[in-house]
């Protein structure tokens, strides 16, 4: 039984890779029994390996785990390089040997065992294992927002950013592309709600820095999205926000056809909720085109 753990560091230029061998059972004697491993990180300079428990051929006892950890660093300084693992086992008895692969092509476990490190996002160095999709949870703090954004995902029939419902959200990291899908979504169309709280913004999802924004989905004005705004009505000196969106009166719900959704909104949500996104972008190292998902507390 093999047991394999790959460990990256957001904020360093290095991973470490874990393996457990463990014998569980066998039909033949394992005096003399050994098993060393030829891990395969890249062909060229770029990846270099700093301690390998495994180049050496190691005891194994039935009953009994082999273990070790192999640290990776990567030795470049500009874009991202992405590194394909793959690993060859060596088991030798008495008798005989036998080899075992995977990671490689046409092999178990073919092109799952993929690092990404890159200088491109933050101050720092790092790497990640791009298979993960991480999940931005938006922060209760932002009520209004969160339930701006939880409403368009349960209400739009493509449900984007809704994990188990619809398609994950991917990073648009050209800001000219951002800039555009912004003067779409929030063209002269949109006018602020008169009840919502000074300083107020157009609000927008999906996201103006992913490739599911409106304009992408093929929207030429903000007019044709979902239109919601948030109220503020004061009852004793207490103000109390509201979202609401057009056709509420008339028990209507936004069009579920939508490409694209906007709100009137507070500044500090519209901007709190973007700056948050953006630390999460730097902390989880997405580059162009990376997918995530977006918990707004619909379940």
């Amino acid at each position: 039984m093999i047991e394999q753990e790959i460990e990256t560091q957001n904020g360093k230029p290095e991973f470490f890779e874990y393996l457990n061998f463990t014998l569980v059972d066998t039909d033949m004697a394992t005096a003399g029994m050994t098993v060393s491993l030829t891990p395969v990180c890249s062909l060229d300079t770029s990846c270099k390996q700093s301690v390998d428990p495994w180049d050496k051929p190691r005891p194994v006892v039935e009953g009994r785990s082999v273990d070790g950890t192999i640290s990776r660093l990567w030795t470049g300084d500009q874009g991202n390089k992405s590194f394909l693992l793959s690993y060859k086992m060596h088991v030798t008895i008495p008798a005989g040997s036998g080899t075992w692969d995977w990671g490689v092509d046409g092999g178990p476990g073919d092109g799952q065992y993929l690092v990404r490190c890159d200088n491109e996002v933050g101050a720092t160095k790092g790497c990640i294992v791009p298979a993960f999709r991480p999940t931005f949870e938006v922060d209760r703090k932002y009520k209004e927002a969160r339930q701006f954004i939880g409403m368009v995902q349960a209400s739009m029939s493509s449900h984007p950013g809704w994990e188990g419902h619809g398609e994950p959200l991917h990073r648009e990291s050209v800001q000219g592309e951002v800039d555009k899908n912004r003067a779409i979504v929030c063209d002269s169309t949109f006018s602020k709600w008169p009840s919502t709280p000074d300083p107020a913004q157009c609000d927008e999802f999906p996201f103006a820095r992913t490739k599911e924004s409106g304009r992408r989905m093929g929207v030429t004005s903000g007019a044709s999205c979902q239109q919601y705004f948030v109220t503020s009505q004061t009852i004793e000196g207490q103000v109390y926000l509201s979202l609401l969106w057009y056709g509420y009166t008339n028990g209507e719900m936004p069009p579920a056809d939508a490409k694209c959704a906007r709100a009137s909104m507070p500044k500090n949500q519209n901007e709190g909720v973007g700056g948050d996104l953006g630390r999460k972008t730097i902390q989880w190292r997405l580059l162009e085109n990376d997918a995530y998902w977006v918990d707004a507390g619909n379940g």
